[in-house]
């Protein structure tokens, strides 16, 4: 199934099933959410947000897989390494934060 990712200010990350034009799950960070990276070969898909956290979600259930925090301020942008398995973060706090990623089996 094609899916979509989109972050709203408001906290919100929909994914929508592109076929049927229609939102699959709706999830929700505490603060809006600045950018997300979705892998081509994953179903995890990253969020970054106001609230200074980054979190997986899973685009097949809409859950929550984990939740990165450290940051006293919001994330400004992050970037993953080419295996996905390290998450880097800069922040409004003045500090960059690298963070080793768990992911659930593909």
């Amino acid at each position: 199934i094609p899916l979509a990712a989109v972050g709203y200010l408001d906290g919100t990350l929909a994914i929508y099933d592109v076929s049927s034009q229609s939102l699959r799950h709706r999830c929700q960070h505490e603060s809006g959410i600045v950018e997300l990276l979705w892998e081509e070969t994953s179903p995890v898909v990253y969020t970054c947000s106001l609230d200074g956290a980054v979190r997986l979600w899973d685009s097949r259930s809409g859950k929550m897989i984990s939740e990165y925090l450290g940051h006293t301020s919001e994330i400004l942008d992050f970037a993953l390494n080419k295996e996905a398995s390290i998450v880097v973060t800069a922040s409004g706090d003045n500090q960059a934060k690298v963070f080793c990623v768990q992911q659930p089996d593909r």
